[in-house]
């Protein structure tokens, strides 16, 4: 690993800063009610596949989950037990990354790069050259750094275990804000940043200048992660089998649900082409849908590699990246594969 060890100096917002926290908050961590919390919605555990994966697969690293790509040199990033890989959009590997510990999501930090890599047991998050490896600052976070996303060259990280998000500017903590209990998706939505808290079964909005929480609703069912299009937010249920549509305006509200394979988990927009995509661990399926309004429709279904736990997409090339976390694979699908 070369560069340095950056260690940031976290300032905890008060709750006063935040308003009310909202019931599932940092209250209800440190609350009786904690424990009557129903837990976090796990992904289905993939069968033996039956059905030959689209595209092209790629052998990846052991335990490989996470991906994100690079529109703009086309370099994929893929978390594996050591930190992660760096491949092309062919899945000619580049370069390897040494972290202290594995992620779960991979992000791009901006066009050109770094990635941000989780170091999940550690507690910390790799900035990572492309295409060298090279990680160039690992930042203190929260425990157990999850999913994580840039806005505005800030990064916001969701940590699980103490139900918090780190926030990073110029690689040092400049915040750390309480959130719902067990943080698992975020995305970003206008000048929000939305998180997803799976194990209090909540969608929050922060404002992410401020880092206000600006709204909040229960979510139904077993939510896991979440992504943006518009004034929309989609969220999947892991624990089950739909979509849930939000809208942010005129408030944040539910619109309405979306049949899909089971055990649906990761979630990609590609703005572009108005399209939603989603792996589904209880089939291994990748899942096509359209951005039609009020509710998105099934437009497309394929094989993916076992346990596809998480998805990207290059909408400059139109390729969707899945990765599989048994035994570990990458699945490039172009659009000629579908």
């Amino acid at each position: 690993m070369t560069g340095r060890r950056r260690i940031g100096i976290t300032l905890t917002l008060a709750l006063a800063v935040l308003g009310a926290a909202c019931a599932g908050g940092a209250a209800a961590r440190t609350g009786p009610g904690t424990a009557a919390l129903p837990r976090a919605a796990e992904p289905a555990t993939s069968p033996p596949l039956t059905a030959t994966p689209v595209g092209t697969v790629v052998a990846a690293g052991p335990l490989a989950e996470g991906v994100a790509v690079d529109p703009t040199t086309g370099t994929v990033a893929v978390g594996q037990l050591r930190g992660a890989d760096l491949y092309d959009e062919s899945g000619h590997h580049l370069a390897t990354v040494q972290l202290p510990s594995a992620p779960r999501h991979v992000a791009l930090a901006a066009p050109g790069g770094p990635f941000l890599v989780p170091a999940e047991a550690s507690s910390e998050v790799g900035f990572v050259d492309e295409p060298s490896g090279s990680v160039t600052a690992l930042v203190p976070t929260g425990r157990m750094p999850h999913d994580l996303v840039e806005s505005g060259g800030t990064v916001f990280v969701g940590n699980e275990h103490d139900s918090t998000m780190t926030v990073i500017r110029q690689d040092r903590v400049v915040a750390t804000v309480p959130v719902a209990e067990q943080p698992g998706g975020l995305t970003v939505t206008g000048g929000d940043i939305a998180v997803v808290s799976v194990r209090a079964r909540r969608l929050q909005l922060f404002d992410a200048t401020t880092l206000h929480q600006v709204a909040t609703v229960g979510i139904r069912g077993g939510p896991s992660h979440v992504a943006a299009y518009g004034t929309e937010l989609f969220v999947v249920d892991t624990g089950g089998t739909h979509i849930r549509v939000f809208d942010t305006v005129p408030r944040l509200h539910l619109v309405g649900s979306v049949s899909v394979p089971r055990s649906p988990l990761g979630i990609a927009v590609d703005e572009t082409r108005r399209r939603l995509w989603i792996t589904c661990t209880a089939t291994s399926r990748l899942v096509e849908l359209a951005l039609d309004r009020p509710l998105p429709r099934i437009v497309g279904q394929w094989p993916t590699v076992r346990q596809p736990n998480t998805l990207a997409l290059d909408p400059r090339t139109d390729t969707v990246l899945v990765v599989g976390a048994h035994p570990g694979a990458l699945e490039i699908v172009h659009a000629v594969d579908r």
